[in-house]
């Protein structure tokens, strides 16, 4: 491996590419490229993610074929129906106006999914529910836990197997639900009520391309997006009842998870009371009375990635005395959220994409070809911009008996913006890709023109049913939280839009002219919510908060993790010295150890705990003083190395973080990637993510 001062001029050994995994790259790309301006959240919508060393399922779906979101009726408690593969799902009815009372009457059905814990709820073992939040803002976290929960039940337990285990072993039910205006939850935030218009005009706005992509993309992105917030405001005016999207803050879903976790507490206390009933003979209950339920005293567990550590820190600051086990996972700080996750958002994304360029050099030709012959990173970063420079006029040909497409410059952009988000699955497939559009040809090449023309063709069913890759409400739900939550942004003027734009272009050439969009839209965006929380985050809390952050995270830097810690006074901070975005963006025992522990006990990792993961090409060397990635800033008081020797509970852990890893980049519902759509870029980031997995 090539030394860090400068990389020096020291030989690679190159990283052969295993014999067929040329196909599972080329999975890999069309993974990648449908991702693009998708690249902030969702599509994680029809692909079973298996327990760690199983088998995929034969069929697509993981529903029984006789289970239909629809069949649950809403409940003001907890009424649990068998769903998908060993989950159970309801629907809970919840205030729409907690805070002013307004339409009293009206109520939102909030869908969850659970994962029951390993043992019964009765067991001195069993360490309640841990709720989930995918990020977004608009992540269907209903979704998300039916993808991720059983490998996520890998990390959080005490073991495999509670059979192996003592009385002070912890096991936890994992839950998701989909947030107000969001996936099944009812109703559903829209601004176009006709789902094929409304995925007219999503491609119609894509297909403009993204800031910087011509001389005419600013005006026309302007224009567009001012007009949708127009009319969506308009079309919210003429409707007779409440619009839910007035009811969406992060306040709202903060109160709806106490509810959650209040409902879920005493939905157990009845079903012992009722096994007390049955004399003992419900199956699985030993009747001991365990747990006990007390109103107003049950504490929220929950692990929130990217926007989720925003919900969360809103929970723990609206309500510090119910805070149970929070686990705050790519940290965003309050201040850039407030303010259209502003500029703060990306101080560490040249870091980020600076470690895509060092792993190529690192790796050498045979594994990422993009390099060359290159010496030093700057060569290899000269070679992607050329590249890119190349399609700015003359996008990409793809020819198929099927039909035309195109990779145009904003695909591309897109694609490696998403790419930085998830460097293990994402660095190999994207080096391919560069270099064989370099060269005009390629065998990835050849697989993206059908994955293209699926995410540009609607196709109408019987009934006028409508089948397409986009949703029908589209990023409807993230901006009626994003924008609404912030700082209204209403009179912000072109002008003072491209100065930050070109603010935001000077500091990141990966992402300014992405990220920049995101302030465009709640500059457009009209509607104001009925109340969002305008109280300083931060406090003493129950429970100490544990907050977990990257060195390199593209777009929640250390800087947001830091700031966070700082506003809750007992909380926890884990650093993580990898590059991505949320602790499994690299596999990192060492992290998941800590996370584990806390769950388990309670206790807060060391102070100045950073878990660097085992030496690769991957690494950023950060406490280095020869690393490009040097940060003296880390004052290490106590640095933790993964042991490349592990046993069977962390092989079996590192299958599921692998899993986990494919998750989130395969269904891009977390983070902050899904908040610009381009859905050639998603493509290409989930075939990546099939090749890691395999």
């Amino acid at each position: 491996m090539k030394n860090w001062n400068g990389h020096g001029d020291a030989l690679v050994a190159p990283r052969r590419t295993p014999a067929g995994s040329r196909f599972r790259i080329a999975a890999f790309v069309t993974f990648v490229l449908i991702a693009g301006l998708n690249t902030v959240f969702p599509s994680l919508k029809h692909q079973f993610i298996p327990k760690p060393g199983s088998q995929p399922p034969a069929r697509t779906g993981y529903a029984p074929e006789s289970f239909q979101w629809s069949q649950i009726k809403p409940k003001k408690h907890l009424e649990f129906h068998k769903c998908f593969d060993g989950f159970e799902c309801a629907k809970l009815s919840l205030p729409l106006d907690y805070f002013n009372g307004t339409y009293p009457d009206d109520t939102v059905s909030v869908a969850i999914a659970k994962l029951p814990a390993k043992v019964t709820i009765d067991d001195p073992r069993y360490g309640g529910p841990i709720l989930l939040n995918p990020g977004g803002p608009g992540g269907p976290g209903a979704l998300f836990a039916l993808k991720i929960a059983n490998s996520l039940q890998w990390v959080v337990d005490s073991s495999s197997d509670p059979a192996s285990t003592g009385k002070d072993a912890r096991f936890f039910d994992i839950i998701g639900f989909d947030p107000r205006g969001i996936g099944e939850t009812e109703p559903a935030a829209n601004c176009i009520s006709d789902p094929a218009a409304a995925w007219s005009w999503t491609m119609r706005e894509t297909e403009e391309g993204i800031l910087g992509s011509s001389d005419a993309a600013l005006g026309r992105l302007w224009s567009m997006t001012h007009a949708f917030g127009s009319s969506c405001k308009l079309a919210m005016d003429e409707e007779d009842g409440p619009d839910i999207k007035q009811y969406m803050t992060t306040a709202f879903v903060a109160r709806d998870m106490l509810e959650i976790v209040e409902r879920h507490a005493e939905y157990n206390a009845h079903q012992v009371a009722q096994a007390t009933r049955n004399n003992g003979k419900r199956s699985g209950c030993r009747n001991t009375g365990h747990p006990k339920y007390t109103p107003g005293e049950a504490k929220l567990q929950y692990w929130g990635f990217s926007y989720g550590t925003i919900l969360g820190s809103t929970f723990a600051s609206m309500f510090p005395d119910r805070v149970g086990r929070l686990v705050l996972d790519g940290v965003v700080n309050d201040y850039d959220y407030n303010h259209s996750l502003g500029n703060g958002s990306l101080i560490d994304n040249e870091k980020a994409m600076e470690s895509f360029y060092s792993y190529c050099l690192l790796s050498g030709y045979e594994t990422c070809p993009l390099g060359g012959n290159a010496t030093t990173t700057a060569e290899i970063k000269s070679n992607t911009e050329r590249i890119l420079k190349s399609l700015y006029h003359n996008p990409f040909i793809l020819s198929s008996a099927e039909g035309p497409e195109v990779v145009t410059y904003s695909d591309i952009k897109i694609t490696i913006f998403s790419s930085i988000y998830q460097p293990q699955i994402s660095f190999e497939s994207l080096g391919h890709l560069l270099r064989q559009i370099e060269a005009g040809s390629g065998d990835l090449i050849d697989l993206l023109s059908r994955p293209f023309r699926v995410a540009h063709t609607l196709s109408c069913g019987i009934n006028g049913t409508v089948h397409s890759t986009i949703s029908d409400t589209g990023d409807v739900p993230t901006f009626a939280i994003l924008c609404a939550d912030g700082v209204d942004q209403q009179d912000v003027s072109i002008d003072d839009f491209v100065e930050y734009w070109h603010l935001l272009q000077g500091m990141s050439s990966a992402a300014g002219d992405v990220w920049a969009l995101l302030k465009m839209k709640c500059a457009a965006w009209k509607i104001r919510a009925s109340y969002k929380f305008d109280g300083e985050l931060g406090g003493n809390t129950s429970h100490p908060i544990l907050f977990v952050s990257n060195t390199a995270d593209p777009v929640t830097p250390l800087r947001s993790g830091r700031i966070m810690h700082s506003k809750f006074p007992n909380s926890g901070l884990l650093v993580n010295d990898q590059a991505g975005h949320c602790s499994f963006s690299v596999t990192n025992l060492c992290a998941y150890d800590r996370i584990k522990d806390y769950f388990q006990t309670g206790t807060l990792p060391a102070m100045n705990t950073l878990c660097i993961p085992p030496p690769s090409v991957f690494s950023l060397n950060s406490t280095d003083p020869k690393s490009p990635f040097y940060d003296p800033t880390l004052e290490v008081g106590t640095s933790i190395f993964t042991d490349s020797q592990i046993g069977t509970e962390q092989q079996k852990m590192h299958s599921a973080a692998k899993t986990l890893q494919r998750v989130m980049a395969d269904s891009e519902t977390f983070g902050f990637s899904g908040l610009i759509r381009n859905e050639k870029a998603a493509s290409i980031q989930k075939m990546s993510a099939a090749k890691y997995l395999d």
